[in-house]
């Protein structure tokens, strides 16, 4: 049996048709060979992840600073998953495919950014980053169970200039105007790169008819999306499918009905691609496109870059269109108010005090408050959650019964001086993580002046306690845990 009749008979014919001919095994032999794992780590973070981490290996990827492959010596013991530098955001696990589209979108600070298929949070959170967590970025996820798992990420991370919505992306543009700088649609698709992920996919859950059930959602949100622009703002479209169905021919959809949109041309350097097709199924792909997107194929892979199949358009706004103005609501319950500055000094005041942390470093953050609590967030994310529906907006600090949470611990314990509990060794870091309370002697009650406090594992912090009587109550929020 030949390598190619293990796939499905209508996936090798249409293949062929995408793949020169003398490249055809070596595709077939990569698509389902294990990708290599990846992981993003900011600059500020790279030097000290490589300190701690002797028998880590991580090399560098073509065109993408914050992406490297991993290699590691206690990969059975310590699953990457479930280390500290992963749970404290450090370290993002993330495929290169994923991180390629917020390269080529090119965020910049202060940009107003819409995703419109966020979960689980990867390109989000790497949006956010690139934002230095600036300006708007607005990420919406349809399914209320990958938004539990977007909005763990958003708060694992510290994300705060984030609004979550849960909407209709197709419907989307009905409520929003032209007014996002830039958008990415990583749109639902058939799925094909997950084949290496697992090798099983061609024989379980692929199926021709998948690519045209895609195309058609696809299309529609191509539209809404283009429709929620700023003139002169660009579209980052793309999907882990080669299917032209998915790809070009929904990008030819899009300049089919507005005359307003361009392809821009796309340079991915030293990163291995080729450009879109000419012609699919006796229909013509306009030249437009067809010079301008790139197809990514696992076959085509080297010493710095190793991907599953994958598409990339870059659309361009020229100018606005006719649209009806956007419906907003009368009325947005329990929005977020931006506090005035004597209550922002207030607040910092406290809680330079209480955990000796400086105050330049908290002063670099809006503060917006509602009656569940204060937030990290910035003014953008403000002015649009008093406007616009939402789910979840900025960073909790603060809960409404006035203690600090877990994703203030996480993001600012690294900076704090006092009221801080250093947990003893592994076995205790295990049980805490393990959601246990922690007894205390009277040696180690002397050294906190307050009820409140955070607790550390080497450089890290993992979340905070409550003193009550002579026990560390565990306050961990178990949504973050790994």
């Amino acid at each position: 049996m030949t390598l190619i009749s293990k796939f499905p008979a209508k996936y090798v014919e249409r293949m062929k048709k995408l793949i020169p001919v003398d490249e055809l095994d070596l595709f077939f032999e990569n698509v389902t060979k294990p990708i290599p794992r990846t992981v993003r780590i900011s600059p500020e973070n790279l030097a000290k992840i490589k300190a701690d981490n002797a028998g880590w290996i991580l090399s560098k990827v073509a065109e993408i600073p914050e992406a490297f492959f991993i290699t590691r010596k206690d990969q059975q013991d310590n699953p990457l998953g479930r280390t500290l530098e992963h749970f404290s955001g450090e370290m993002y696990i993330q495929s290169l495919s994923s991180m390629l589209p917020v390269k080529i979108l090119a965020p910049e600070l202060d940009d107003k950014i819409l995703d419109m298929c966020a979960a689980p949070g990867s390109k989000t959170t790497f949006l956010s980053q690139k934002m230095e967590n600036t300006g708007l970025l607005v990420c919406n996820e349809p399914s209320g169970s990958r938004s539990k798992k977007l909005s763990a990420n958003l708060n694992r991370l510290g994300v705060i200039n984030s609004v979550m919505l849960q909407s209709d992306g197709v419907k989307m543009y009905h409520f929003l105007g032209q007014e996002f700088d830039k958008i990415l649609l990583d749109a639902p698709c058939s799925s094909e790169g997950f084949s290496r992920k697992d090798a099983s996919f061609f024989n379980k859950m692929w199926a021709e008819g998948k690519i045209f059930e895609a195309a058609k959602l696809q299309k529609k949100l191509i539209l809404s999306a283009f429709s929620m622009l700023k003139p002169g703002g660009t579209l980052l479209y793309s999907t882990c499918t080669s299917a032209p169905e998915e790809n070009e021919l929904v990008v030819q959809h899009l300049l089919n009905k507005f005359p307003e949109a361009e392809v821009v041309s796309i340079d991915l350097g030293q990163i291995p691609a080729r450009k879109g097709i000419t012609k699919w199924e006796n229909q013509e792909i306009l030249a437009e496109i067809s010079e301008n997107v790139r197809r990514i194929y696992p076959h085509l892979e080297t010493d710095q870059w190793s991907s599953e199949s994958f598409f990339v358009s870059l659309i361009r706004k020229r100018y606005g269109i006719s649209m009806r103005p956007p419906i907003k609501p009368d009325f947005v319950k329990n929005h977020p108010v931006i506090l005035k500055k004597n209550q922002v000094a207030e607040i910092y005041t406290r809680l330079a005090k209480h955990f000796g942390i400086e105050k330049s470093i908290l002063k670099q953050y809006t503060l917006l408050s509602r009656d569940d609590g204060i937030y990290f967030s910035t003014k953008n994310v403000g002015q649009f959650c008093q406007k616009n529906l939402f789910r979840k907006f900025g960073l909790k600090i603060i809960d409404k019964n006035d203690n600090i949470t877990t994703e203030f611990a996480l993001r600012m314990g690294k900076f704090a001086t006092k009221n801080i509990y250093n947990l003893k060794d592994k076995v205790e870091y295990q049980k805490w993580m393990d959601g246990f309370d922690l007894n205390l002697d009277e040696n180690e009650l002397k050294n906190f002046s307050e009820k409140i406090v955070l607790v550390k594992f080497n450089r890290f912090c993992v979340g905070f306690g409550k003193i009550i009587n002579e026990k560390l109550k565990n306050k961990l929020d178990r949504d973050l845990i790994f």
